[in-house]
């Protein structure tokens, strides 16, 4: 078989074979030559991935054969062995391309995607002479309920009339030539679906679509793809299932907030309402994911002497969070969470009602409008942000530029292509300056509420990474004022106007 199975030879097709002949497949050949049967070799191989299906995406393959023994094939079909403890998960506990696992998984978890079954059997097909002439290899592959047989047939060395005669024997059983076969050709034309999970959001409107009707379908698609993520959230796969869980929500609240004038009052009431509850219940276990995920950076921070206390405080957060976790299961699993989220549903579900004046308009002329404020909303503020500034301030910045960064998102695709994606890009490098500072502002909240008199060695630690992480928000908040000033330039203003139309800024939605 192709991949790691596969046998060196001069020439090799395969085919996929009539199962039904299967059982007197020896009898094919028997005329033309002695047929000697290997013993059959079963293996079963789990196919794992992350939720994303970031290694199919990228080409790559990754099984296991049994609970410590792994494979990974990568683009170009070469396999890679990896060795990992009973219940690796993570691309840190595998031994070995932990970097690829890394680039392509970040922090998420493998999870089984699916089993195949597969025996393969060697027939070697002797001439006169009693020399092995052609090989050929029956594989059985069993994919859920779908059972194929393929047979390669191998070409030897001076051979090749013997090889003409072995594959002219096969017309009667042959159903269909398979170029490049292997295990990503079974998965292919059999299990493709079960890689294809993708929560991507696109909004399914065009550009003349009234906002009213925009507004709710990429809202209703917002609260349907966070709904995708709530079942890995109560199983604990990886904290990115809440973490995305959370973004969907963000998301759905600021397309709410920023496009208010083209829904009913009465809509945008109830749903601001709601979804702030909803996320609200995850807010304290997504507080202590952050911490315990950056364990490593934190005790690179501060000398060995202050291991134990950051140990005893580790301790502390991780009862904590299992308690936490206890917490949001539950409201998951809870009569009152699918009621508020029915409710929202239901509502975003109505029929537009037409009550705003903006929302009969086209939904891109509204987005663009909507833009150009927002982009000299940024601009005003940004003029009197400095490294004096209070931290308010620069929060407050930080969040127009998400929403900034969620609009242009919303609508990315009736807006020109190549000039978008790259302001975007502009718009995530100060996302990241400002999202630092925020870090290490709301980390630092976060930690002084854990100094205890009572606990002097853990106080002690806490004191020591607060001093740090305050020294690093201090150099962060001097890089905000630079950022700030290469981004809004008056080529950045002209640009902006050129990509969403010039709007003056009294306008409003």
């Amino acid at each position: 078989m192709a991949d790691d199975l596969k046998m060196n030879s001069l020439s090799e097709i395969t085919w996929q074979i009539n199962s039904s002949l299967v059982h007197d497949f020896p009898s094919i050949f028997s005329s033309n030559f002695d047929v000697g049967v290997s013993d059959v070799v079963p293996s079963v191989l789990t196919f794992l991935d992350d939720f994303d299906s970031h290694l199919w995406k990228a080409g790559y393959l990754f099984y296991k054969t049994s609970d410590q023994e792994f494979k990974l094939i990568d683009p170009t079909g070469k396999l890679r062995e990896i060795k990992a403890s009973n219940g690796a998960r993570f691309w840190w506990d595998f031994s070995g391309e932990k970097k690829v696992l890394q680039k392509l998984i970040g922090l998420r978890a493998v999870i089984p995607v699916i089993s195949v079954k597969l025996t393969e059997q060697e027939y070697l097909l002797r001439n006169e002479d009693q020399k092995i002439v052609v090989k050929a290899c029956l594989t059985k592959a069993i994919v859920e309920k779908t059972t194929v047989h393929y047979l390669t047939l191998s070409a030897l060395r001076g051979y090749k009339k013997y090889y003409n005669r072995a594959e002219k024997s096969l017309d009667s059983v042959v159903e269909e030539e398979i170029n490049h076969f292997g295990l990503k050709t079974i998965l292919m034309n059999h299990a493709a679906k079960n890689f294809e999970t993708d929560t991507n959001f696109e909004i399914p409107i065009d550009a003349d679509m009234p906002a009213e009707d925009s507004v709710r379908i990429a809202s209703l698609g917002l609260l349907n793809s966070a709904k995708l993520h709530v079942s890995g959230a109560v199983k604990d796969i990886d904290t990115e299932f809440l973490h995305q869980y959370r973004v969907n929500f963000r998301k759905l609240r600021s397309l709410i907030s920023l496009l208010k004038k083209s829904l009913p009052q009465a809509t945008v009431a109830m749903l601001k309402e709601k979804l702030s509850m909803i996320v609200g219940k995850t807010n304290r276990l997504r507080d202590l994911d952050v911490f315990l995920l950056d364990e490593e950076n934190y005790r690179a921070l501060l000398p060995e002497n202050f291991s134990s206390g950051l140990t005893e405080l580790y301790s502390l957060i991780k009862a904590q969070r299992k308690e936490e976790q206890k917490k949001v299961v539950h409201y998951f699993s809870s009569k009152s969470y699918a009621s508020e989220i029915s409710a929202c549903a239901e509502e975003l579900s109505l029929s537009s009602t037409y009550e705003m004046k903006a929302a009969t308009q086209p939904i891109l002329q509204v987005a663009k409008k909507l833009l150009i404020n927002r982009y000299h909303k940024m601009l005003a503020m940004s003029a009197t942000t400095n490294s004096q500034s209070a931290d308010d301030d620069v929060h407050a910045l930080r969040i127009e530029f998400k929403k900034f960064r969620y609009l242009i998102e919303f609508f990315i695709d009736l807006l020109p292509q190549k000039d978008t994606a790259k302001l975007v890009g502009e718009v995530k490098k100060i996302q990241t300056v400002l999202g630092n500072f925020n870090d290490y502002a709301t980390q630092i909240s976060f930690l002084q509420n854990y100094i205890n008199d009572d606990r002097i060695e853990m106080s002690k630690s806490l004191s020591g990474l607060i001093a740090v992480l305050h020294q690093k928000q201090v150099e962060e908040k001097c890089k905000v004022t630079n950022v700030l000033a290469n981004f809004f330039t008056e080529k950045m203003t002209d640009k902006i106007d050129v990509i969403f139309g010039s709007t003056r800024q009294g306008d409003s939605v």
